[in-house]
């Protein structure tokens, strides 16, 4: 089905249906300023307002006039004019010089260059110049640096080229209106166009909204913590540049932030704003730690509330005690519990979240020791009581797959579910609220998740209603409202949860097989209502696998080796115990299977990359505990020319795979072949990577286990001069005839693998 054609002036449209929308929604909130430019923009004439919205949508605030040059508009002077009368142009001024150079074309800096040339006599250019290298051959950055080192008024130079420049003006005043609209500083209307194309759904969920602001003082807070963001982000590059201004500038930042106004009340929007000023203070308080400035990183943490800021409130108290102890136990005085452990006591007593409990309590016991000794706290508990579960090596780099596989063989119904199996639960059961309510924070069509999940307000909103539906979680007829939430809305795209087809298939018993608690409610309920209270923090770190057996449920958190589980991780399991699931994370362990069935492959090819060039013969060797299955070998058509080079290091040439099969006639046999094995080439990557991209061209799925040789020698027989495989050969006196042809390289590989599985067995 063809794309819908957008005509010539769909930019204006947009922006049209975008400042209606904000005057009708927002007049109550609307700047002095934001109102004039709204009334100003009206007042412009059609070309003139098609061109500002062109301007707008493109990127950076200099314009030329030869780059503004439309169809449907016109020559652009004239408009130009009327922007500039109007005030949505001006000029440049030395404030637009950077974004002036930015877009400079090589071409009329190379003019400027020659302009500036002119304002000097030819001897004091020349001693000027001397060591800059002004030449048009110069590539621009490095003209632009000469440039820059001038002595000249560019201003007046500008204005003597020949195309007109202007600067975009009322930026401050466009983005308010911006930010109403999208809850965000958005510089362009792409998602508008997206629509229109039937690329992008808007507007499936209600087509009535709520403004996300009633009062101005609480908008122009929202939009100046708005601002914010972009800001210190720009403070972290600039910093890395001048590391030496980092205590002045987050002085000056301390010193702003501090004037930020607290929440007025516990309102839900307030509620909002707090919390990203809390985020805003954790990222300074991160940047001034980054700098060693670790009292100005302790005032922003104090004012940053709750989780991590507490955490690194904590663990900078306790740095500065235990310089302070030092100095004391120097001087012979006696120490005094200081600040850092009535903190953790603190948090211990009252937390924000379990995040902030759990570190609370860990680091309180390592660093403390209440009762006289090292005690070992919940998160430690629960990695070191992890049982050990072995894994066939099979499932090298796919745990979750090898553990899956474990249990099923055990009779259990295993599904990886993770967060998304938490959230779709979330987002089925409360869908009227999030999406469907007249007063759900969704706050414009395009929007796709309630804009007040992440400070708490959706719970505020709709309290009596959440905890009506989390009691009818056990329900008789729970199961088949979730039922009829899926079917009715299946495939509709938001932003909590994504759809599959095993969606029904996993929420299901999960409903329905919840333990229940004394008071008859489902241990579902704690966890769906600490989503609903706090969104951001418990949207994630659940369990990887859902298992099902006899109506029981449990939930595993795989670890397998070298991997780190996360705080939060370890939170949504203690938060599920506590519901009443069982929850628990189980460590892998490889295992060496003798039984092991492994194909050896080698490749020869066009070329070096397997996404362009082809595969013109295959030689694999079956194998299992040691002794040769099986072989499988043959040259492949590769419907090309092959290179000369090729034909030198192979002896394979164009002629000889003629009247070969192609890859589509050899691949049912080939993929049967590799069946159930273990992939194993000497530089497994490479010969992996080509049969991968033989298969996917033919839209075939491959995905296999993988041993390279090449990694495995260097690994159990580390120390030698080359890991080549013509090397290896040489060096364990193996047997390699007819080096670069498939089946003998494979051949030679086997006996690589025989070396690397003897070692293994041993470790």
């Amino acid at each position: 089905m063809a794309q819908p054609e957008l005509d010539s002036g769909y930019y204006l449209q947009h922006f049209n249906e975008l400042l209606q929308f904000v005057s009708e929604h927002y007049q109550p909130v609307l700047t002095s300023d934001s109102r004039l430019f709204i009334n100003d923009f009206s007042a412009l004439n059609e070309s003139a307002r098609q061109l500002l919205v062109r301007m707008l949508n493109r990127k950076g605030l200099v314009f030329s006039d030869a780059e503004l040059s439309y169809l449907e508009i016109g020559p652009a002077a004239p408009v130009l004019a009327e922007l500039t009368a109007r005030g949505f142009t001006a000029p440049l001024t030395s404030s637009d010089l950077a974004d002036f150079w930015l877009r400079l074309t090589k071409d009329t800096l190379w003019q400027l260059l020659q302009l500036a040339k002119n304002e000097f006599a030819p001897a004091y250019w020349a001693a000027l110049t001397a060591s800059m290298a002004i030449k048009k051959s110069q590539t621009k950055p490095l003209l632009l640096g000469a440039a820059l080192k001038l002595p000249v008024d560019w201003l007046t130079l500008i204005d003597k080229l020949p195309q007109r420049y202007v600067a975009l003006q009322r930026q401050d005043a466009l983005n308010y209106l911006y930010f109403l609209y999208f809850g965000r500083i958005e510089a362009n209307l792409s998602l508008f166009t997206l629509r229109d194309l039937g690329i992008r759904q808007s507007g499936q969920f209600k087509q009535q909204f709520q403004p996300r602001f009633t009062e101005a003082p609480q908008a122009l807070l929202a939009y100046q913590l708005a601002k914010a963001k972009p800001a210190i982000i720009e403070l972290s590059k600039q910093l890395k540049k001048q590391p030496e201004s980092a205590a002045q500038a987050l002085s000056q930042w301390l010193n702003e932030v501090s004037s930020w106004p607290a929440a007025a009340d516990n309102s839900s929007e307030d509620q909002a704003l707090q919390l990203k000023r809390s985020e805003h203070c954790y990222l300074l308080g991160k940047l001034a730690e980054q700098y060693k400035l670790n009292d100005l990183a302790i005032s922003f943490y104090q004012l940053s509330n709750g989780f991590p800021a507490s955490e690194r409130l904590a663990r900078l108290y306790y740095l500065q005690e235990q310089s302070q102890d030092q100095l004391q136990e120097q001087a012979g005085l006696q120490n005094d519990p200081g600040r850092c452990q009535s903190y953790l006591q603190q948090l211990l007593a009252d937390p924000s979240c379990d995040e902030e409990w759990l570190f609370a309590e860990d680091f309180y016991r390592r660093k403390f020791y209440p009762s006289g000794g090292v005690q070992r706290s919940q998160l430690t508990c629960l990695l070191h009581d992890a049982p050990i579960v072995g894994v066939d090596e099979l499932y090298l780099g796919q745990a979750e797959q090898g553990l899956i596989g474990h249990y099923q063989a055990q009779g259990y119904t295993v599904f990886h579910g993770e967060n998304n199996l938490w959230l779709a639960l979330f987002g089925l059961w409360f869908w009227h609220e999030l999406f469907e309510h007249q007063l759900s924070a969704l706050h414009n069509p395009f929007e796709r998740r309630p804009r007040n999940l992440a400070s708490g307000g959706f719970y505020q909103q709709f309290a009596e209603v959440i905890e009506q539906k989390l009691q009818q979680l056990t329900a008789p007829n729970a199961a088949s409202q979730l039922l009829a939430a899926i079917t009715t809305h299946y495939g509709k795209a938001n932003n909590l949860f994504y759809w599959h087809t095993e969606l029904a298939e996993q929420l299901m018993p999960l409903l329905s097989f919840a333990p229940q608690n004394e008071d008859g409610s489902s241990a579902l309920a704690p966890i769906l209502r600490a989503m609903v209270q706090d969104f951001k923090r418990h949207s994630s770190g659940y369990p990887d696998l859902l298992l099902i057996k006899d109506q029981q449920l449990q939930f595993i958190e795989v670890k397998a080796p070298g991997d780190k589980i996360q705080r939060h991780q370890l939170a949504r399991l203690l938060a599920l115990n506590n519901a009443g699931f069982n929850a628990r994370i189980e460590k892998l362990q490889w295992m060496v299977d003798p039984n092991r069935l492994y194909v050896v492959l080698d490749v020869e090819t066009t070329g070096g990359k397997a996404g362009s060039d082809r595969v013109i013969e295959i030689g694999a060797v079956k194998v299992q505990a040691g002794e040769v299955l099986d072989t499988f070998s043959t040259l492949i058509n590769p419907q090309r020319y092959i290179p000369s080079f090729i034909t030198r290091l192979t002896g394979i040439n164009s002629a000889m795979v003629a009247n070969a099969p192609t890859f589509a006639d050899i691949a049912a046999k080939l993929s049967e072949f590799l069946q159930a094995a273990v992939f194993v080439a000497h530089n497994s990557k490479f010969d992996y990577g080509f049969i991968r991209a033989e298969f996917t061209r033919l839209d075939i799925p491959f995905a296999m286990p993988q041993l390279c040789t090449v990694v495995n020698m260097r690994r159990y027989y580390p120390g030698l001069e080359s890991y080549s495989l013509g090397k290896l050969c040489q060096h364990f006196d193996i047997k390699l005839s007819n080096h670069h042809r498939a089946l003998d390289d494979a051949t030679a590989t086997v006996e690589l693998l025989k070396m690397i599985n003897a070692r293994r067995q041993l470790s």
